[in-house]
C-alpha cells in the first residue's frame, strides 16, 4: 500500500532523474528515461527481506536506487548490489528459476518491473541489448554486475 502511494505521489520526472544516474542507462536521452520510468514502480524493501530466492521463479526485475543487497548463490556471496545495480534480471528476462538469492542488507529503495512492465522496458532496443548482454554473461559465468562493467559495454 505504501509503495503504491509513493508511486502516485512521485512525479515521473523524479524517477527518470534517478535512472539518469545509473550506468545501465548511461547515454540515454531524457525522453527515453521518462519512458523507462513510466514502466517502473518504486518500492521500499525492509532490511533482511529477500528480493530474489535462488531456485524460485521470480517475476520481478529490480534496480536499486538506495541501499545495498547481498547477492549469493549456493550459499556463497557473489557481490553486494548497490545504486544502479539490477537484481533478478536473469529470471525475468528468460523465465528461468533465479540463479541467486538477494537479501537487503539495509533498507533498500528500488525501482521494479513485473513481467508486463518488463516487456515494455525491453521493447526499447538499446535497453534490451544491454540487459540481454548482462543476463547472458551472468548466467554463463555467474559474473557479478558492477557499475564499471556496465560502462564498459
Amino acid at each position: 500500500m505504501i509503495s503504491r502511494l509513493v508511486e502516485i505521489l512521485q512525479p515521473l520526472s523524479i524517477r527518470a532523474d534517478q535512472l539518469g544516474s545509473m550506468a545501465l542507462v548511461d547515454g540515454f536521452q531524457w525522453a527515453d528515461l521518462e519512458e523507462l520510468a513510466a514502466n517502473l514502480d518504486e518500492v521500499h524493501v525492509p532490511r533482511g527481506s529477500r528480493m530474489t530466492v535462488q531456485g524460485r521463479l521470480d517475476n520481478r526485475f529490480w534496480l536499486i536506487v538506495d541501499g545495498e543487497a547481498l547477492v549469493s548463490a549456493d550459499a556463497r556471496p557473489l557481490r553486494v548490489a548497490g545504486h544502479g545495480d539490477p537484481v533478478g534480471l536473469s529470471g525475468v528476462m528468460y523465465g528461468v528459476r533465479s540463479p541467486e538469492t538477494s537479501i537487503a542488507l539495509v533498507p533498500v529503495r528500488a525501482l521494479t518491473a513485473g513481467p508486463h512492465q518488463f516487456q515494455e522496458l525491453i521493447a526499447m532496443d538499446s535497453l534490451r541489448r544491454r540487459l540481454t548482454t548482462l543476463a547472458g554473461d551472468h548466467l554463463r559465468h555467474r559474473r557479478p554486475w558492477t557499475q564499471r562493467s556496465g560502462r564498459d559495454r
